[in-house]
């Protein structure tokens, strides 16, 4: 089971951090940047996005919107009632916030070591 996991957030971690590394380094690419430079703030900026991401999710309380989809109310949006969320949903968002703030993290750590302007030691 662990082993499983381990494997989701690595793939997880490649997904993202391959994919901010391809954009970003076209954007230096077309822009006549240094491409190492441009790679590690894009790090930076996805990552902090990420952290930023997860302390919203993980903080959005116990109420949920109770959703009617026969009668949505003006423009979608719901007609104001709330219910408590149960204890899966509960869980599922501190799991979901945590996955979120551990890829802005992982991030952040790829961001460190591209980074030229600083050196590790």
């Amino acid at each position: 089971m662990l082993l499983g996991a381990l494997r989701r957030i690595s793939l997880m971690i490649l997904v993202v951090g391959g994919g901010t590394l391809v954009v970003s380094t076209l954007l230096a690419l077309l822009a006549g940047a240094s491409v190492r430079r441009t790679v590690a703030v894009s790090f930076y900026l996805v990552g902090s996005v990420l952290l930023i991401a997860g302390f919203f999710v993980g903080n959005r309380g116990v109420l949920r919107a109770d959703s009617d989809s026969e009668h949505p109310g003006f423009l979608g949006l719901n007609r104001g009632r709330v219910r408590s969320a149960t204890s899966t949903e509960q869980r599922e968002s501190t799991r979901v916030s945590a996955l979120v703030i551990g890829l802005g993290v992982a991030l952040l750590i790829l961001g460190t070591f591209a980074d030229t302007e600083h050196s590790l030691a």
